[in-house]
This record gives structure tokens, sequence and C-alpha cells, in this order.
């Protein structure tokens, strides 16, 4: 089956430190670890995938057995690694967190630079394959110039998402807003490109209008526990999250991210997509896991109280 969608940007490993109890500045504290997959567009793709959808994925991991076990976990998942090279020189790119007890990030540390390969002159020569699919999902940990690229080749007819992933890398899109068409971003990174310090409810509007001004087709503002904004050209406004039991934040955003992109191939409006997206993520910070195992349309869409519409 060709795939619907596309995801090209980061696939590694996760460690998880679970703290014990409160978090001690400076000491040491006793950690429980999980090691998972992880990495912003693996995990949009095995969320899309969980939700029904065929999926490929182009990133780049290195020639060890973690590797090994990056690629394996994408194709237990069902999503294609024929696009996904290995480095013989760079390991495969990891993430650890810590998570306090009530299953917020106290800090992340990122070793990533294995994706500082995945340069224009590697992406080039998938295009012929990217130009066949009609969804392409994009994270930032890709360098600035294969940002480029695929936005100024994306093909007729074809829908771009893009999630910032850190301010720092945020800046990788300055001067190339007008070929996203959805623009994923939390407060911080909205700041940034929209020149608007975030402060109030209203900076958010702000920011979001800002974005549409600079080119983005819409652009949906993450915001935690109080759920995202979009501002888009038929939508405007703020959406609660659904009441959740909390166990671990990690992997939220992705989940809304994929909920969002499912939603929208559907042939759901903007608005419904975000209660999709919104109920994803919910599924997400009610498991241990970065992607909930139990996931599936029918659930999705149940509890973003909709009824499936077909594509």
């Amino acid at each position: 089956m060709e795939p619907t969608v596309a995801c090209i940007g980061a696939a590694h490993i996760d460690r998880k430190a679970i703290a014990a109890g409160p978090v001690v500045p400076g000491s040491s504290n006793p950690v429980s670890m999980r090691l998972g997959m992880g990495g912003v567009a693996r995990n949009v793709a095995e969320n899309l995938a969980r939700l029904g959808l065929p999926v490929t994925m182009v990133s780049r991991v290195g020639a060890d057995r973690e590797g090994d076990a990056v690629l394996q976990g994408l194709a237990d998942a069902g999503i294609g690694v024929d696009a996904c090279t290995r480095s013989a020189t760079s390991p495969t790119a990891s993430y650890t967190a810590l998570i306090d007890r009530g299953g917020e990030l106290v800090v992340g540390l990122a070793d990533m630079g294995i994706y500082d390969e995945l340069t224009a002159e590697l992406i080039e020569p998938l295009l012929p394959r990217l130009e066949r699919i009609p969804v392409w999902f994009i994270d930032c940990n890709l360098p600035a110039e294969s940002l480029r690229l695929l936005l100024r080749r994306k093909p007729e007819g074809c829908t771009v998402y893009v999630d910032c992933v850190s301010v720092a890398k945020a800046a990788r899109l300055q001067g190339i807003l007008r070929g996203i068409d959805t623009l994923f971003a939390n407060g911080d990174e909205a700041a940034y490109l929209s020149h608007v310090p975030i402060r109030a409810p209203l900076d958010v509007c702000e920011a979001g209008y800002r974005l549409m001004c600079n080119g983005v087709g819409s652009v949906v503002i993450t915001r935690g526990q109080e759920g995202a904004f979009v501002a888009s050209p038929f939508d405007y406004d703020f959406f609660l999250p659904p009441p959740v039991d909390v166990h671990e934040v990690t992997g939220a955003g992705d989940a809304l991210v994929a909920g969002v992109i499912f939603g929208r191939i559907g042939g759901h409006s903007m608005e419904d997509a975000m209660r999709i997206g919104l109920a994803c993520a919910a599924w997400a910070v009610e498991t241990a896991e970065t992607v909930n195992p139990s996931l599936n349309a029918d659930l999705a869409i149940e509890r973003a109280g909709l009824l499936r519409k077909s594509a």
C-alpha cells in the first residue's frame, strides 16, 4: 500500500528517568529507568500508524544496536523504513528525560548530532519517492538547508505539517514559513518566530495572526494543560483538553500533531481535527509509554465526541 504520510525527522532511543521522590537539584536523585523509542517524527509516525494510516519514515540512525532497535521498532509498528539511512560515523541519537512524580518533565538531555547528516544532498535523491506522497510531516531536527529544500520542492497538492521541536531549532524556519501549510509550536517557539512576547491569551492570538501574515497556512500553538490555540482562515479559537488522569506528559504534543493530521486527512474541519488531536494527547498522557499502545481511530474519534467521516 502506498503511504499516505511521510514523516521526516528524528527517530531515536528514549531514556526516561522517573523520580522516586521530589527532585532535588544538585544532588543524587533515586529514579527508575525506562528505555523506549522516541523522536518527534517517529512518535508522530507511530501514532498515525495506530490510527490506521499508511506511513513511511525518513530518518537517519547509526550502524549500531540502537539503530537496529529503532528500525525494527518502526517496522513492527507497520511503518516503512526504506527511506531511513545509516551513518558509519555517528551513533544513533538519544533523548534522556528526567520526569518528576507528577509526570512532568524536569529536564531533557538530547544527543542529536546525527541529524546534522540529514543534509540536502542526502534528502534530494529521496524526492522522487516523496513527491508521490500527499502529506508530509517534518520536524525541525533537520538542518535548515534540508528544510528549505523540502519546502521549496513540495509538489502541487502536497500538504506539509511542520513541528518546531524547540526554540533553537525553530530558528531554522526563518525565511521559509510561506511553504508551511500547518505549523505546530509551543508558546516559546511561537513567540520567537512571531516576535510577539506571549504573556497572556491575547498575545497567543497575536502570535498566531503574525505567523499567518508571514505565510503559514494555519498555526497550532500548544499550551500544555490549557490545551491549544488555532489560527487558520476558518478557525481562530482556544481549545481545552478533555478530562485526563495524567500519568506522564512525554509524547502528548506528538500525539496531538498526529490526531490533527489524521482528522484533516479524514475530511474533518480544523476545529474537529483539533478535538481529535487533543483526544489523542489525552490518551498519550494516561500511559507510561510515549505512544499509547491502545490508541486507535475509533477511540480517538469517540473521545473527541465526533462521528467518523470518510476521506
